[in-house]
């Protein structure tokens, strides 16, 4: 608009000039034409004075030819007035020639200030949009050196995290060294101590204050002493070995094999709003909800098919599409609509960070390494990690796709799959800005779900209503299952059974699929549901599951 005023501006003042500059050749102008005039008047009058020239030249010739015909004085007169009128008329004629050039080239000159004052106009014109990409080009180069500081910081940063990582690692290594120079230490006096009371029992034994077999008894005692050390030293190596693995693993506790249950046990309406997000705490002990009432509600889900409220944790400024629960459920985390993600704690359920960073809607979190950081993807097109110690963000990764569902197939975060709206599975690791492998898929990927024993990977597609159950070692699925009447929405998410023998899923119509990963036939499941299920989740245990209408309700199946 700026720039408009100012061309405006211009083109008045260029206005004004050609006004101020072609006034003085108005009286010009008008000569000509009054000359041209008069000049057709003069080229009548010389036909004219031309047809009378010729009949008094012939008059005279006559009179010449009779030489006894003497000329009077007025006929001398004539003739000479008649030689010097026409003299004078053929002056005034050039006159008139040279003044019709003259005005042509008046003419000419004001067509080139015209030409002149338009193409000052046009260079005006460039001159301003020189400007505006003048100004683009700094404004570009001024980015690309934030960029660079930005990057040079990143690595920085980077490098100072590896040396606090190795720093770290060492640490742990000398603990542990000095934790089992200890235990051995503690091992050696505890069987020296032992070693000493089966000698002093040995040496008040009756058989060998008898003189009996008191060698082999103290060799026995001796046996039995040392199956007895080897034996505990056994249990407590096994003992640690199991709370370690118990330590590095977060699958969640279920007993047997799943069972599908036929019938509706519960219907709980405690939600305003539609729902979009379920998730079962790793125990089992409880669940919870979220949807467009900006909030997420804990459940008490110990005792199925009943269920007790816990809390309501608030803060969100727009709806939830994400929920996940830490390894020791203290922590809840949430993305939503708002572009934020937000960590609550359960007791109390205060928010205890919110990080900030996305430019759009937030379609997953996940925790990972024991819960000490956390994923999200969003429809920004970026992934990106967050410490949750210091609720900073340690890297983004830019996807090239909308992030629709994450899965963490490890702790350490050097394995990450991304589901995408380009119909892409990408494989990330933490450490690196490109994804490792990629998949196409034959649909936008809605949602991702990872069995219990971390080997396969169930993946529903929008555009084709399938499920692809894809083994992660070979990277590539095995399996596809659909069904007529199977239609799924823009975050519809399907989910496995505790022990991998079932993948479930919801459909727009109210209906719920189930599929038998290994005969890869359908299960009948009961229609229950009078509007779309978004999501279907199995409690950790397998005896049961729960499912959201997006009517506000959540439904209980369980036989119990």
């Amino acid at each position: 608009s700026g720039i408009n005023a100012e061309y405006g501006q211009f083109v008045e003042k260029l206005r004004e000039r050609n006004a101020r500059e072609t006034a003085p050749y108005e009286d010009v102008f008008t000569s000509f034409s009054s000359l041209y005039s008069t000049l057709e008047q003069y080229r009548g009058k010389i036909k004219k004075l031309d047809y009378e020239n010729l009949k008094r030249q012939e008059d005279i010739k006559s009179i010449i030819s009779d030489p006894g015909k003497k000329l009077t004085e007025n006929d001398k007169n004539f003739l000479a007035l008649q030689q010097e009128n026409i003299q004078l008329i053929r002056q005034h004629e050039n006159t008139q020639r040279e003044m019709l050039r003259m005005a042509m080239k008046v003419k000419d000159v004001a067509s080139k200030e015209t030409q002149i004052i338009n193409l000052e106009g046009k260079c005006f014109r460039l001159e301003q949009e020189n400007g505006v990409l003048r100004d683009e080009v700094t404004t570009l180069h001024l980015l690309c050196k934030k960029l660079d500081e930005d990057n040079k910081n990143l690595k920085s940063e980077n490098q100072h995290m590896l040396e606090k990582i190795l720093l770290h690692k060492k640490e742990e290594v000398d603990v542990v060294n000095m934790h089992n120079e200890t235990m051995k230490k503690l091992k050696e006096h505890q069987m020296f101590y032992e070693l000493e009371s089966a000698r002093n029992e040995d040496s008040n034994s009756p058989e060998q204050s008898l003189g009996g077999s008191g060698s082999n008894s103290s060799g026995g005692a001796r046996a039995g002493l040392f199956s007895r050390l080897f034996r505990k030293s056994e249990s407590e190596s096994d003992d640690i070995d199991s709370r370690h693995s118990s330590a590095s693993s977060r699958c969640r506790l279920y007993s047997g094999p799943a069972i599908i249950p036929t019938k509706v046990s519960n219907k709980v309406e405690q939600h305003s709003s539609e729902l979009y997000s379920l998730t079962f705490s790793y125990q089992g002990t409880m669940f919870a909800t979220g949807g467009a009432d900006k909030c997420i509600k804990l459940w008490r889900s110990s005792n199925l098919p009943n269920v007790d409220s816990i809390s309501t944790l608030t803060g969100c400024n727009a709806g939830v599409m994400s929920i996940d629960i830490d390894e020791r459920e203290q922590y809840v985390v949430a993305g939503s609509n708002d572009s934020a993600v937000r960590l609550w704690q359960v007791t109390g359920g205060q928010i205890r960070s919110t990080f900030m960073g996305h430019d759009n809607k937030i379609y997953s979190v996940k925790f990972y390494s024991h819960s000490q950081k956390i994923v999200s993807g969003s429809h920004d097109r970026t992934l990106r990690l967050w410490d949750v110690r210091t609720s900073k963000n340690i890297r983004t990764i830019f996807a090239r796709s909308s992030c629709h569902d994450l899965a963490v197939l490890s702790e350490q975060g050097t394995d990450i799959v991304s589901g995408h709206f380009d119909k892409r599975l990408r494989f990330w690791d933490e450490r690196q800005d490109t994804s490792s492998f990629e998949m196409l898929l034959d649909g936008r990927i809605t949602s991702l779900d990872l069995s219990g024993c971390g080997k396969y990977l169930a993946c529903s597609c929008k555009d084709a209503s399938t499920i692809k159950f894809i083994d992660l070692k070979l990277r590539q699925a095995i399996a596809t299952f659909t069904a007529d009447g199977l239609r799924l929405g823009e975050h519809t998410r399907c989910s496995f059974s505790p022990d991998g023998q079932y993948i479930a899923c919801g459909s727009s119509d109210g209906s719920i699929f189930l599929w038998n990963t290994r005969t890869l036939k359908r299960e009948e499941v009961p229609k229950m549901h009078s509007s779309a299920v978004p999501v279907v989740k199995w409690h950790p245990m397998g005896q049961a599951f729960v499912s959201l209408e997006k009517s506000k309700k959540f439904y209980v199946w369980s036989d119990v």
